[in-house]
């Protein structure tokens, strides 16, 4: 059955959507600590029993939308048996990993720029690093390369792991963002070549 424009389901994703955009809103206006629940009902022009009818209070409120986003990137990233992220390994194709977590990214840019600069580390860009180095370590134990590797696992994950997050950090905060796309193809080949062939060393 279609649902209308004016079902109870629709009305309450519109409502938190207007929430959630009014509270990142003033993250990057006044800054998490000085934020209050006024504040947030006056920007998102809604009474406080409604705000309270979603959310206890500001902090279930950033833990809520916090939990949401990074359920969905790792959703799109953490590969399973039944849906790996295969890739062919063609240096001119991006693989699709990197595809995925880019465009989520610029597709959530203005929540994931205050999350990971008006807030804390460990509020949210430790969470982020987390889930990014749990989905490289499903993406092995799929492949079931663990007896294959050249270094201890935990090395590895925390390389790469560290220098994506890195990559994200300057990439999302840059007026002039490469694309997904780009960005995407860009690490596939950092990382097929390794970072000594990539700046030219042993051909």
């Amino acid at each position: 059955m279609i649902q209308d424009s004016h079902s109870p389901d629709r009305r309450i994703h519109r409502t938190r959507s207007t929430i959630l955009d009014a509270f990142v809103s003033l993250i990057f206006e006044k800054g998490f600590p000085s934020i209050s629940v006024k504040d947030i009902t006056a920007n998102a022009d809604i009474n406080r029993s409604t705000f309270y009818a979603h959310y206890q209070d500001k902090f279930d409120l950033l833990d809520k939308l916090i939990k949401e986003k990074l359920e969905e990137l790792s959703h799109l990233i953490h590969p399973t048996p039944s849906s790996p992220i295969a890739y062919s390994g063609n240096f001119d194709e991006p693989d699709p990993f990197f595809i995925l977590l880019f465009t989520h990214l610029t597709e959530n840019q203005r929540f994931y720029k205050a999350m990971l600069f008006k807030l804390e580390p460990e509020v949210f860009t430790v969470k982020l690093y987390e889930v990014i180095r749990e989905s490289f370590y499903a993406r092995i134990a799929n492949m079931k390369m663990e007896r294959k590797l050249s270094v201890p696992m935990d090395i590895l994950l925390n390389y790469s792991s560290s220098s994506v997050m890195g990559v994200i950090l300057n990439w999302i905060n840059d007026p002039t963002m490469y694309t997904p796309h780009y960005m995407a193809l860009q690490l596939t080949r950092l990382t097929m070549l390794g970072t000594y062939r990539t700046m030219g060393l042993f051909d």
